[in-house]
């Protein structure tokens, strides 16, 4: 009687537990053989309104989306964007803040919350250009690997290249710029440059409107 109850009872707990084991590794199975792992996601910070080509997101939870064409695509805190050879994209985030994404781009949504103050969105611009255009008081920053770039109520380009030099080109108002080693306050229609090692550089004037000719083709 006792051998019939403790099989009985191995078995109910091999029944319970196998499905368990199968998708923990043990049936050499991945997670993903199940489908898609769903993470949920906050509000989105702002929406892919136009793409010339095609632009990836790599989400959070791993998934992979990619845009073509005008069917607008959300963004979310998290997203690791990115445009290839020939392609340009036209996003416009949810404070009103517009921003347009140049041909071989990489960049992640992100922001820093302040006690007693509101998110500061936050875009780390990997490698690429991308042009960056608000009126809203709030600021917005955009870190490269070597520099941050702060901007209020403003207009901006900022160019990355492969070894994190940043060229910033201010359109509209002025921006405060700076590396490990000193803040510049750049002003309208001029430059900068951070570099590696280095303070950014006193800016010299520049024409803007061949700067951001590039955006013609998604900001109207």
């Amino acid at each position: 009687m006792k051998r019939t109850v403790l099989l009985i009872t191995t078995v109910l707990v091999l029944a319970v537990m196998l499905p368990t084991l199968a998708w923990s590794g043990h049936s050499g199975l991945a997670p993903s053989a199940r489908g898609p792992i769903v993470l949920a996601q906050l509000a989105p910070v702002g929406t892919v309104e136009v793409v010339v080509g095609s632009f990836v997101i790599r989400r959070l939870d791993g998934r992979v989306d990619e845009m073509t064409g005008k069917s607008p695509l959300p963004l979310f805190e998290g997203d690791e964007c990115r445009t290839e050879k020939g392609s340009k994209a036209y996003i416009k985030l949810t404070d009103g803040t517009q921003v347009a994404v140049n041909e071989e781009t990489t960049f992640v949504v992100r922001s820093r919350s302040e006690r007693g103050h509101p998110a500061i969105r936050i875009v780390k611009l990997l490698i690429g250009e991308m042009w960056f255009k608000t009126s809203q008081p709030r600021p917005l920053e955009v870190e490269t690997p070597v520099a941050i770039a702060v901007m209020k109520g403003t207009e901006f380009d900022m160019k990355v290249s492969a070894d994190g030099q940043s060229l910033l080109s201010v359109i509209d108002g002025s921006v405060e710029f700076g590396t490990p080693f000193g803040t510049c306050l750049i002003p309208r229609s001029s430059q900068s440059v951070g570099e590696r090692g280095k303070r950014c550089t006193k800016p010299v004037p520049v024409s803007p409107a061949p700067v951001i000719a590039w955006i013609a083709d998604v900001v109207r």
